[in-house]
This record gives C-alpha cells, structure tokens and sequence, in this order.
C-alpha cells in the first residue's frame, strides 16, 4: 500500500511539471502568485518566457501576475503578445487562472483596467482596448465596456461618438444606470431638459434611491422654470443626502425664483453652518443671500451679510456690486463709489 501511495503522488508531480510548457519556473510562479508574492512570481515567469520563448504560456501567467499587481500597462503588453502568437491558447491559459485566482473575466478585466489606464495619456490606445474588452460574453461588461468608451470619447470632445457608444450600452443593459445618467447629464449640459429628464427618470425606474438622480431632476427643472418640480425633486435628494451643501444651494435658488424668500434664506443658512464647504459654494449662498435681501430692500443685511463673505474668503466680484448697490439705495454715494470700482477692478482681473 505504501509503495502505492509513493507512485500515486509521483504521477502527480509528474503531471504538473510536465503540463503546459514543461516548465519548473511555471509551478513555482503559481505557488507564488496564489500567495500574493507577484514580484517573485513576475522573476519565475520571465525566467520561464525566456526558457520557452515560443510558448504564449508563460506570457499569459506574466499578463496575470501584472494584473493582480494591478500594473495594467504590463498586464496588456503581455496579454497581447499571448495572444498574437497563439490565441486560443493563450485565451484557455486566461481561463485556467481566473480558477486560480477566483477572478471572472480576467482577460475583460485587464483590458478594461488597461483603457482607463491608457486613455489617461494615450487616447487612442485607451480607445483601442475598450473595443477588445468589448469580446465578453457577459452583457453586463459589454455594457461597461460601451460606457468606458464614451467616457474617452466624452473627454476627448467627442460627444457624438459619446451618445452613439451610450445608446450601445443601454441596448447591451437595459439596466446600465451609468449609461442613462451620463446620457441624461450630456442632455443637461446643453440644456436640453426634456431629453436630460427622459434619461434620468429611467434611473429611476432601475434604482429610486440615487441621489444624484434627483439632484439632476431637481437642476433640469431649475433650467425649465418648473420650480415647484425642482423643490420636489431636491427634497427627496436631500432627505436622502443628509445635509448636501450643493443641494442645499440648489434648493435654496429654487425657493429664491418661486420669490418664496425666507425659505430660501433658512436653507442658505443651513449651508453656512454646515463644516468643510467647498469655498465656491458658499461664494454663491452668500450672493444669493445679498441678492434676497437686495429684494427685501434690506439694505443694511445685504451689506453685513456680504462683507462677512468677503471676510472670509469667500466672495467674487458680484459681491462688490450687490454692496455697492446697497450703499446706493441707503444714499451713501461715496461709499458706493468706492464699492463700484472695486467691482470694476475685480472684473478687469477675471
């Protein structure tokens, strides 16, 4: 019985050594790459290519070890090597490591991560490899893949090629959210309300608790004049948000145009005594606020409200204007001369 077990194991052993590319250097990577060590993992695989310089095999455990290591460059020079020289090899090498590292789609998985990589300084061969992570069967990455596309294509400029790739992924996932907020954010920007809408109340139907859906929604009406719609919308968002500066503001300029003012004038001063707003955000509370009490002819609050921006940092050269025109119509001339060319130099230096 014990001779058994001695030749059982030795087939065993034999049997590794001798699969794939024959190759010791192999083995001795996995064991490596399965227990994280990539650099020595990365030094046994390259001994193995150099050993077998016709075999895609080690190229592909090389493409692997580059990937966990989360070197996406590395991961896709090498995959494509594999692949050139055997493809059907190299994709089934693919398949046996996404068993050994528990990962699904990896050869997707190092293209994809390889575009968002690339498209950082290379666009075109960012562009290039999202159409290979574009061979999946899953429809899901397909999907993703689309969306990764027109992401390049949107910060190249390209916002035809953008929507053509948009619309592809919703056709890949009907279900691709990314897909329908981008679309709708697009519309948005160029004001098109009712497209922007459209999309985004797809979100919706997929996920009712997103909140910068409604936060959109809630801008996209802004931009038709539907206030009471914007409030609506920017409440659920806010409920949900706890407390989002930016949504604050929003609705705080939603109530400003429905001319509802002292509801617009609690939720600026819920902004300002929130911690850590971005300085721009409380640059426009403090505006509006002037400009509200401006329309309150409160004279006197307009101009302590706004200087307590400007000394604190957080003022433009609308701030100047609304207190000279507050000196103005309190029939202090001079001081809002004095203000008025503040305002002047300050545009001249924009």
């Amino acid at each position: 019985m014990k001779k058994f077990l001695f030749f059982a194991s030795l087939v065993i052993l034999l049997g590794v050594g001798f699969h794939g590319c024959k190759s010791a250097e192999e083995t001795g990577g996995n064991i490596h790459l399965q227990q994280g060590r990539y650099d020595r993992a990365i030094e046994q695989f390259k001994e193995a290519a150099a050993k077998y310089p016709n075999s895609s095999g080690p190229l592909v455990s090389l493409a692997a070890s580059y990937y966990m290591k989360k070197n996406y460059r590395e991961a896709v020079d090498y995959l494509d090597k594999a692949i050139e020289m055997d493809k059907k090899g190299a994709e089934g090498k693919i398949q046996s490591y996404e068993g050994l590292l528990n990962t699904k789609y990896l050869k997707w998985q190092i293209y994809y991560n390889g575009a968002v990589e690339y498209s950082k300084d290379d666009t075109k061969k960012g562009i290039e490899l999202a159409k290979k992570a574009l061979e999946v069967e899953d429809p899901t990455k397909v999907s993703q893949s689309y969306n990764l596309l027109a992401n390049i294509m949107l910060n190249s400029g390209k916002e035809e090629e953008a929507k053509v790739f948009l619309a592809k992924a919703i056709e890949a996932d009907k279900k691709n959210v990314e897909a329908y907020m981008s679309l709708g954010h697009y519309y948005l920007t160029e004001k098109d309300t009712d497209n922007a809408l459209k999309y985004f109340n797809e979100v919706l139907k997929i996920d009712s608790t997103k909140i910068k859906v409604y936060e959109l929604i809630g801008q996209a009406y802004l931009l038709k004049g539907e206030y009471k719609g914007a409030i609506k919308s920017l409440e659920k968002a806010l409920a949900i948000s706890n407390k989002d500066p930016k949504i604050l503001y929003n609705l705080m300029l939603a109530h400003y145009e429905s001319k509802n003012y002292n509801e617009a004038i609690k939720k600026g001063k819920e902004v300002l005594g929130l911690e850590n707003v971005e300085p721009s955000v409380l640059t426009s509370v403090y505006n509006l606020m002037g400009q509200i009490y401006q329309k309150k002819e409160d004279y006197k609050t307009v101009i302590a409200v706004v200087k307590e921006a400007i000394e604190k940092g957080v003022y433009n050269c609308d701030s100047y204007s609304l207190i000279a025109h507050a000196y103005f119509k309190l029939g202090d001339v001079k001081t809002s001369n004095s203000w008025s060319k503040k305002w002047e130099e300050c545009d001249k230096n924009k």
